[in-house]
């Protein structure tokens, strides 16, 4: 077997374990769902989740995006043997990360601590301040794993292994105590400290250490313009991913926002398939558009929209199939989450025929595109849910939620589709199937 031939290999079971870390973290998460349902009830969990949804927010913000910055940074300096810039943008990151984190999370606290109508719900507000700079530090601390050739252990230490010592903990701590939904959030922030801790100790060990080393900051400008740049984008996938939940608790109070928060985070399993195909055909996008060659470009599209597409349908037939088998396992006062999962699963079946228009943008250069498609998608879903959620209740949220994120899917295709010439949806594939079939592969080229 020559060197390429085993690359490929290796680069394919890289893939599979990746994808088998991903579902194995959404099993994670799922059962931890489960056992928080049980011990926390339905409005329980509404608190957690709606606290919860809001601190991964307000982390992803005082992260910087040095988290990303690092996957940038750090492996042109490791290559490059630049020790003391390196040494250099791992203080400033981290300096950067307890600086606005850790704001965030004395405003957060302050907020609650100051507004007498917030009061009650101060002890859950103060664990989500604490777990806010913790899940900053543990991003970080993933980036830095990724940027340093362990993307697996990232994910298994972050994604994997941190539900399941939440799961843990919280059925040790509900032996001696019954758990209220400010339990349950330090539980959550102890778990984001240890699984946090792990990860640095597994990127200090990769990086190199050079004893006496003065550390170079002369980059720092650009490292903070690099990152703030980038986080403006992941604050807002965050919002589209969870301002339903945050805005039903709101709105309604946790005891809808707690049922609501389970089909939210079960619909949203269904994108790992589009995740899953953008981080397989993300690299071949790339060289395809670096070449200039459109046509090629349009067919490895199309491939991944078909794809997505498949493995998202199956997955939403195999969800609403089990549903009914699932939703005793969570308890009483969950049979509410039904319809509002019914219409998002439908919903990500149908983004998923958008294809990787996201990822088609931004492998081209596209990014300002993005962050301006996802700011509409994040004004359009308010509005909604400010509209549907008094009259409609959970039913309204998830319309709304549906609504936005086919909008969001169908801009991003249509502005692929004008600035690149590419459609990257299942529409697209479909054209480039006919014309192949009907003209040949000489006048499609043409």
């Amino acid at each position: 077997m020559d060197a390429s031939n085993r690359a490929g290999g290796l680069s394919a079971t890289r893939s599979v374990l990746a994808l088998g870390l991903k579902g194995g973290a959404v099993v994670a998460g799922f059962a931890l769902q489960i056992v928080l349902a049980r011990l926390l009830g339905a409005e329980g969990l509404g608190v957690f989740a709606g606290f919860l949804a809001a601190a991964t927010v307000m982390a992803i913000a005082g992260g910087l995006g040095m988290p990303v910055a690092a996957i940038r940074f750090v492996p042109v300096y490791l290559a490059e043997g630049q020790d003391a810039r390196l040494a250099g943008f791992l203080r400033a990151a981290r300096q950067f990360c307890l600086l606005a984190a850790g704001g965030l999370a004395l405003a957060l606290a302050a907020w609650f601590l100051l507004l007498p109508p917030l009061r009650a719900d101060v002890h859950a507000a103060l664990a989500a301040a604490a777990l806010v700079p913790l899940l900053a530090w543990g991003a970080l601390s993933a980036g830095l794993l990724q940027a340093s050739g362990q993307p697996l252990r990232a994910d298994a230490t972050i994604n994997f292994a941190r539900p399941l010592l939440v799961m843990l903990l919280a059925l040790l701590a509900a032996a001696f105590v019954e758990l209220r939904p400010h339990h349950a959030l330090w539980l959550m922030a102890a778990a984001a400290l240890a699984t946090g801790a792990a990860a640095a100790l597994a990127a200090r060990r990769r990086l190199p250490r050079a004893p006496g080393i003065v550390p170079d900051a002369s980059e720092r400008a650009r490292w903070l313009q690099s990152g703030t740049t980038l986080v403006l984008g992941m604050i807002v996938t965050a919002l589209i991913e969870r301002l339903d939940i945050i805005m039903l608790g709101i709105l309604l109070g946790p005891e809808e926002a707690g049922p609501y928060s389970v089909a939210s985070r079960l619909a949203l399993t269904v994108a790992l398939a589009s995740a899953a195909v953008a981080s397989l055909v993300g690299p071949e996008l790339a060289r395809h558009a670096a070449a200039g060659d459109r046509v090629a470009l349009q067919a490895s599209a199309g491939r991944a929209a078909l794809l997505a597409t498949g493995m998202a349908m199956a997955s939403v037939v195999a969800l609403a199939a089990a549903w009914p088998f699932l939703l005793p396992a969570f308890g009483a006062g969950f049979d509410a989450a039904t319809t509002p999962l019914m219409i998002l699963l439908a919903a990500q079946g149908a983004i998923a025929a958008a294809g990787a228009a996201g990822g088609l943008l931004a492998v081209t250069g596209r990014n300002r595109e993005i962050v301006s498609i996802s700011i509409g998608a994040v004004i359009l879903d308010t509005a909604l849910l400010l509209l549907l959620v008094p009259s409609f209740g959970p039913t309204g949220a998830a319309l709304a939620t549906a609504a936005t994120g086919l909008c969001h899917a169908a801009a991003l295709a249509l502005a692929a589709s004008r600035l690149l010439g590419v459609d990257p949806s299942l529409r697209g594939a479909a054209r480039a199937w006919t014309r192949r079939r009907y003209l040949g592969p000489s006048l499609h080229r043409s």
